[in-house]
């Protein structure tokens, strides 16, 4: 569930060719048509597999979109969404239709829990592309972006000797980007251009390729594959809560709204 950062970009490259990911393009896209692929089942239980997708597969540190997919008038409730065995497999009872190759379906992801997943992870990014401009020592590797104990954990020994201080003052500058009411852009770039412009980028990124980053306002551009929101407007608090060591990392915690 954890996200980790030089593992997020890879993720996208590995499953977007067997089936479209549209939630990619488009955070605010909570429909679309389909194409079943085959309805199967492993020990989860019962799910499909589509030619293309609005619904985020858990993944990312980001949980996955819930919602419902429509077949000749029959609505089938999806409960999880999953990336398996290089597929992207809806989740639920399909035991009251029978879904064939080829046959066309709506998607219909729940707006409500979508947006809150996009809310706590731009906030997470937004914490953690402060912290590491704070303090050069500190490497975002992993992130927790549920809507319930978000956190981000830094590699490397933080500069600091005071971490209530240090947690005041990223919180300001959180204040003051959730003032300005930045954009947030979600664009394709080469792992060379984002070199240009940060310099701690994963070591395992693939040359010459197009990589989707998030960017917010002037902070460092990140390989992300989740689902963000446009406008940091849209967040009305971010918070980090607490700052502590856990296991050789530093783990700080954040809250949102």
């Amino acid at each position: 569930m954890d996200e980790v950062y030089n593992r997020d970009q890879s993720q996208v490259e590995r499953f977007s060719m067997s089936t479209v990911l549209a939630y990619l393009e488009d955070t605010y896209k909570f429909t679309d048509k389909a194409l079943v692929e085959y309805v199967a089942s492993d020990e989860r239980g019962d799910y499909c597999v589509l030619d293309s997708t609005v619904f985020y597969p858990q993944g990312g540190g980001q949980p996955s979109d819930i919602g419902t997919i429509e077949a000749r008038g029959v609505q089938i409730p999806i409960t999880f969404v999953s990336f398996v065995d290089e597929e992207v497999r809806h989740y639920g009872d399909f035991s009251s239709i029978s879904l064939e190759k080829g046959e066309e379906v709506i998607l219909y992801v729940d707006e409500t829990r979508r947006m809150q997943n996009a809310k706590a992870h731009t906030a997470g990014h937004l914490m953690y592309t402060i912290v590491e401009s704070l303090d050069k020592n500190l490497i975002a590797v992993k992130g927790y972006h549920f809507p319930d104990g978000s956190y981000v954990e830094f590699q490397g020994s933080p500069s600091f000797e005071n971490t209530e201080k240090f947690i005041a003052e990223v919180n300001t500058k959180i204040s003051e980007a959730l003032d300005k009411a930045s954009n947030v852009e979600a664009s394709l770039i080469t792992s060379e251009e984002l070199a240009v412009r940060w310099s701690n980028i994963p070591n395992n990124l693939p040359p010459g390729k197009p990589l989707r980053v998030v960017t917010i306002d002037n902070l460092h551009p990140t390989p992300c594959g989740g689902t963000h929101l446009k406008s940091l407007n849209e967040l009305k608090s971010v918070v980090v809560t607490k700052a502590k060591r856990q296991k050789g990392n530093l783990k700080i915690s954040y809250k949102f709204e």
